[in-house]
């Protein structure tokens, strides 16, 4: 084979951009209705790039290629790379935990084991569990911003499962138990984080196909938050036993 036809094999896998964007960036200032969209685009565009590259893979030069924006237009909406890196982590986390629907029917153990999978089947997602090792790994090279991510995630889940819980803390099994006072709240709610999601997220971290951390999720989830209510104080009522002729004993 001549040195003509010899190809060089490409290091990494190149990222496409979205075709469905113009084929060139649009240059100068864009108006104004369109601000939004480039900043979604480059938002989208990163995403991509720091779950295929990491943090300290990832350039701006490709997230700009991806996006099909200029490099002027990201350094116009954030500051460095590092910052960049913050406003995808946060943003996705509030995207994929949003207008989050639980169920209201049924008894509270059955509502809070609902609450507990749709918290869950949110966050156990290939971009959540990318972004999280892509901040881990930056812990000893940067570790601020890592820290930082990692307390500013830890008060917005605590905030959306306060209120989750609150929605439920009037139902009569609940309102008289210590743990779903209005001043315990917030500490409960970040004990079921610890005793319900970060199990799962822990596990999802350590399996590169997330298939088999979901197959054992549903059954998992609903025993660790039936196990979380009783540690709060609650006790399910006994069933009513009937006799043969309907009438309920005792």
């Amino acid at each position: 084979m001549s040195t003509e036809t010899r190809k060089r094999q490409p290091t990494a896998k190149k990222l496409q951009p979205n075709h469905s964007l113009p084929s060139k960036p649009r240059r100068g200032r864009p108006p104004r209705e369109m601000a939004g969209e480039v900043e979604d685009r480059i938002v989208e565009a990163a995403l991509k790039v720091f779950i295929a590259r990491g943090y300290e893979g990832a350039s701006i030069d490709e997230i700009a290629e991806v996006a099909r924006a200029g490099k002027p237009s990201i350094y116009a909406r954030f500051t460095n790379k590092e910052t960049l890196f913050r406003d995808v982590v946060l943003r996705w986390s509030q995207k994929s935990t949003a207008n989050l629907l639980v169920c209201s029917g049924g008894d509270i153990e059955k509502r809070f084991q609902s609450m507990a999978l749709t918290i869950v089947r949110n966050v156990i997602k290939e971009e959540t569990v990318g972004l999280m090792r892509s901040v881990i790994a930056e812990v000893t090279r940067h570790p601020e911003l890592a820290t930082t991510i990692h307390y500013a995630l830890r008060e917005h889940t605590v905030k959306l499962v306060t209120s989750l819980i609150l929605d439920m803390v009037d139902a009569e099994e609940t309102r008289d138990l210590t743990a779903f006072a209005p001043d315990n709240l917030a500490a409960t709610a970040r004990r079921f984080i610890d005793t319900v999601l970060l199990p799962q997220m822990v596990s999802a971290l350590f399996h590169a196909d997330l298939t088999p951390v979901r197959e054992q999720m549903e059954d998992n989830v609903r025993k660790t938050a039936s196990f979380f209510l009783r540690g709060c104080g609650f006790e399910p009522k006994a069933p009513v036993q009937t006799s043969a002729d309907g009438k309920a004993n005792g």
